[in-house]
């Protein structure tokens, strides 16, 4: 091989190009923001993050949560204002004048920069950017000292790799689109920006956008904050794990089967898959084949609160959407009363797959703080067809099988990564026109069923689990049916988290597991407390489609109750 064929070969080697890449996302972290790595385990400041992380992490359950505060790099008032507000309560303090623009955006790029070094959950890093623009901001404030601030003004928030930031990489962990950086913003990044917040990073998400580990061969593995033996999701996984660490108090996911739900679950937060069209989406690359619209990706808040992702929605829901995007669902917020008394319906298992004991018990003591009282109802549901709809969204997915993502993995030579090959997407034949036609006429006839369920019931929203885990040991998510009915009916629904896994949780018999082997495989996952030590515990909460202001609603009344949160 010639010298010009072995570079050109070299270039178009995933290996090479993540490599490349990696080198370059660490360059753009300031070096007197970098953490003693004697906080994980005896590295020095110069390995590569990803290494260093995957090296720390092996067969240890440790809990990283204490250490942006507790690194030194952050000074107090920057503690203060990433560790005690969520984003409702800072922009108070931002619109008061307590603190300006500059200083919140440098605190969250620190604190941000920290959850980077600790779990790998970065992907286009623009610091520099983001500083630049906190000043103007502020500076357009001494201008127009009367002038009403923009909703979000001042506001950092993060964005899944997906999203298109002009002027950065949006290569969702293909080696394939690394160096192409966006010639212009996604309509949701437009839109936030011109809202008044700040843009700062971007997160990491799995190959093919579709697993529940966030792996990829450019950028690696992103870590579980809570407990580093664990999956921190996917596929917004980068998301949740820098909302965990609170180097973000609100960043915008995807959600095509349980996306934004399963890292939100995985690292104790909220996340808000919203009704499809409400958020703009434009602009996003979610690696569906071209020409496609059967079960689409609805973009939905992450955050600390569940009053934070109503206030996300209001603001974009009062922006005239129309203008940012042809697709959306341009309907006005509206500020609903919440209602006298809520009906919820509550579903312990889905007839697929049984909750292992600490969901279960999650899942019993939220019901138990709702029975009872004068202002909820609880009624016991049972979900039809859950099988066959989980088997129909499999074949939404992949309508060509394998063929389009194979041929996006053989522009440079990359292996699937372990997560995918558990998934078995990959191994999905494709459908025909008969058959993609017997597909919308079955989903027709479950959204039949389940309007009949909700109005029969009077029903403001289901409570249910997440999954039938907690989150589990990397690679070993397999399924997502406890949250892609949900997509696939395109209902609104929102994780709450309620707890933790306590030394309580013993493991019980796989006898337990009441669905068949697939189940008793899943079920047996959950071995004790001791390998799950602090992995969150959350609930689902369901409402039925274009209804998000009123799932939001239920949501507040509900969170106040379980987590005495208002």
């Amino acid at each position: 091989m010639t010298g010009t064929s072995a570079a050109k070969a070299n270039a178009n080697d995933y290996r090479q190009i993540a490599a490349d890449k990696q080198r370059q996302r660490q360059g753009k972290i300031p070096r007197e923001w970098l953490i003693d790595f004697d906080l994980r385990k005896g590295k020095d400041h110069d390995h590569d993050a990803t290494a260093d992380a995957a090296a720390t992490t092996t067969a240890t359950t440790t809990n990283l949560l204490q250490v942006p505060v507790t690194c030194g790099l952050l000074d107090e008032v920057e503690c203060s204002i990433t560790s005690e507000y969520d984003v409702t309560a800072l922009l108070e303090k931002i619109k008061s004048g307590a603190w300006s623009a500059e200083q919140v955006t440098v605190a969250f790029c620190k604190r941000a920069a920290v959850a980077q070094q600790l779990t790998n959950c970065l992907t286009e890093i623009f610091f520099d950017d983001a500083i630049q623009r906190a000043r103007q901001l502020d500076q357009e404030r001494r201008e127009a000292p009367g002038r009403q601030l923009r909703p979000l003004h001042g506001l950092p928030i993060s964005l899944k790799d997906s999203f298109q930031v002009a002027g950065q990489d949006t290569s969702t962990g293909l080696a394939c689109f690394v160096d192409e950086p966006a010639g212009q913003n996604s309509a949701l990044a437009a839109l936030l920006l011109d809202l008044g917040a700040v843009l700062y990073c971007k997160t990491n998400l799995p190959q093919t956008i579709m697993t529940g580990d966030s792996d990829n061969n450019v950028f690696g593995r992103t870590l579980n904050p809570h407990n580093l033996a664990l999956t921190a999701g996917g596929s917004s996984g980068g998301e949740g794990a820098l909302i965990a660490l609170r180097g973000s108090l609100l960043g915008v996911g995807t959600d095509i089967a349980g996306s934004i739900r399963i890292p939100s679950l995985c690292n104790g937060i909220y996340g808000l898959r919203t009704s499809v069209g409400l958020v703009p989406h434009d602009g996003v690359r979610d690696l569906s084949v071209p020409g496609t619209d059967a079960v689409r990706s609805a973009a939905g808040p992450m955050a600390t609160s569940v009053r934070d992702c109503r206030l996300f929605m209001k603001a974009v829901m009062e922006s005239e959407t129309w203008r940012y995007d042809s697709s959306v669902v341009s309907v006005p917020w509206r500020n609903l009363q919440e209602r006298k008394k809520l009906r919820i319906g509550v579903v312990h298992d889905n007839g697929i797959h049984t909750p292992s004991p600490p969901v279960r018990r999650g899942l019993n003591q939220a019901v138990q703080l709702l029975q009872g009282r004068d202002d909820v109802e609880t009624v016991s549901l049972t979900l039809p067809g859950v099988g066959q709809i989980y088997q129909d969204l499999v074949k939404y997915w992949a309508p060509l099988g394998a063929e389009h993502l194979s041929a996006l993995f053989a522009q440079t030579g990359e292996p699937t990564i372990p997560s995918l090959e558990a998934l078995g997407l990959m191994a999905v034949e494709g459908t025909t026109m008969k058959e993609y036609l017997e597909l919308n006429a079955r989903r027709e006839d479950a959204a039949e069923r389940y309007l009949r369920l909700f109005c029969h019931h009077r029903l403001d929203a289901i409570l249910m689990p997440v999954a039938p885990h907690t989150a589990v040991p990397w690679d070993t998510w397999s399924g997502a049916s406890y949250t892609g009915i949900w997509n696939y009916l395109d209902y609104p629904a929102i994780v709450l988290p309620v707890d933790k896994v306590r030394e309580t949780d013993v493991a019980d018999d796989v006898a337990n597991a009441k669905y068949g082997p697939d189940d008793a495989n899943l079920y047996r996952l959950y071995t004790g407390p001791e390998l799950y030590r602090d992995a969150p515990i959350g609930v689902q909460l369901v409402g039925y489609r274009q209804m998000d202001e009123e799932l939001l609603n239920t949501a507040t009344v509900l969170d106040s109750i379980i987590n005495g949160k208002r």
